[in-house]
């Protein structure tokens, strides 16, 4: 991490390698995901005064086709092979985070994935679709 930049490198032996050069929507997740959680583990596991919580939003945007996200309704069906193990993996190593660093740490996001494996629906608290997150009435 280049704390003066705010960002991800890859120190590389032949130059550093900063995130906006790094690719894809997929890898840009990946390497903030990584970020994030460590970071977080760090600060958990070293006692610091930071909240013990992270907000992510849609993590999986990357992998849903917007022009069919409706219809998917959160299945992983249609995607490719390696797209559906890319989800499942990032939320299994989320999963994992925040079982080691139970009851210390949550993570909190927001997504249109739905996987239909056990680990992740057991950590579903509140299924949002055809509800808005804010009421209408709200505005």
């Amino acid at each position: 991490m280049d704390f003066n930049e705010l960002t991800v490198v890859v120190d590389r032996e032949d130059r550093p390698i900063p995130l906006h050069r790094m690719g894809s929507g997929e890898n840009w997740v990946g390497y903030h995901l990584i970020a994030h959680l460590a970071l977080h583990s760090y600060l958990t596991e070293h006692n610091r005064p930071v909240p013990r919580f992270l907000f992510i939003d849609q993590p999986t945007q990357v992998y849903y086709p917007q022009d069919e996200d409706a219809q998917l309704e959160g299945s992983l069906d249609n995607l490719k092979d390696e797209d559906r193990e890319a989800v499942r993996k990032m939320f299994d190593l989320i999963i994992n985070v925040v079982n080691r660093l139970h009851p210390n740490f949550q993570v909190i996001i927001t997504d249109h994935a739905d996987l239909a494996n056990e680990r992740f629906q057991n950590s579903v608290v509140e299924r949002w679709r055809g509800e808005a997150l804010i009421p209408d009435s709200w505005k």
